[in-house]
């Protein structure tokens, strides 16, 4: 059969809805659209108030990192503890070559506290002269300088060395050095400036002071060595609060 031998049939689609609507009566549609709509009204709300839970959480987690990195207790991590260096020395002749080494908290990298610091060469045998090896003090011990004022201090009124003229170059002399803060000394009849006063006021100490080839003295001792410049007029230290 061909299409040209087809029949169209007009009552067809009338009897299918006939057919149709016997097999399943018609619905009423009432109250499905409100149904829908309120479906998708809970639907909506509950997608808002999941997002807003989840963007109270994710602030909440941000607050509490921001405080961590900024506002948290903050922890140094310190490196290893550095070992405190003494103020040492070092002679070998008189006082024009003693030499202080200041330290003040120097760090070592090497070792640790149970590390075993480096043995000082030994003293020679003759020990009449103060010198000092590696940091370490050989020679006698110092005792009070002639001076007559306490102690053994100079006072500038003597007449006789150390405190007066007439020191010998490279030759040691007890001396008594006053513990002010200005540094201010005399010996071999002058007035000097100590190179590193005490930053306050001390007690009195023994030394073995000595003048140098270069005409100014240095003092050597078991706590170091330290020289000193002409007096000039020049400011003098005052002590620290």
């Amino acid at each position: 059969m061909t299409d040209d031998e087809l029949t169209p049939d007009p009552d067809l689609d009338a009897r299918l809805r006939s057919v149709l609507s016997g097999a399943a009566p018609d619905v009423s549609s009432a109250g499905v659209i409100g149904a829908v709509e309120r479906r998708a009204a809970r639907r909506r709300r509950r997608v808002r108030e999941a997002v807003v839970a989840g963007t109270v959480v994710l602030l909440g987690g941000g607050a509490a990192v921001g405080y961590g990195l900024s506002t948290g207790p903050q922890r140094t991590v310190a490196g290893p503890a550095g070992r405190s260096v003494p103020s040492t020395a070092t002679s070998t002749t008189g006082p024009a070559d003693a030499t202080a080494t200041q330290s003040q908290g120097v760090a070592t990298g090497r070792g640790g506290p149970g590390a075993v610091p480096p043995t000082p060469l030994a003293c020679p045998a003759d020990r009449s002269t103060p010198t000092a090896r590696d940091g370490h003090y050989c020679g006698p011990a110092p005792h009070a300088g002639n001076g007559s004022g306490p102690d053994g201090i100079c006072t500038g009124t003597e007449t006789v060395p150390p405190c007066g003229p007439g020191v010998v170059p490279g030759r040691y002399y007890a001396y008594t050095i006053p513990g002010t803060c200005s540094g201010l000394i005399t010996f071999d009849g002058r007035r000097w400036v100590s190179e590193l006063p005490p930053p306050r006021a001390v007690p009195d100490f023994t030394v073995w002071m000595g003048l140098g080839p270069s005409g100014t003295p240095r003092w050597i001792g078991p706590d170091g060595s330290v020289g000193f410049r002409p007096y000039v007029g020049q400011v003098l230290a005052q002590c620290r609060r």
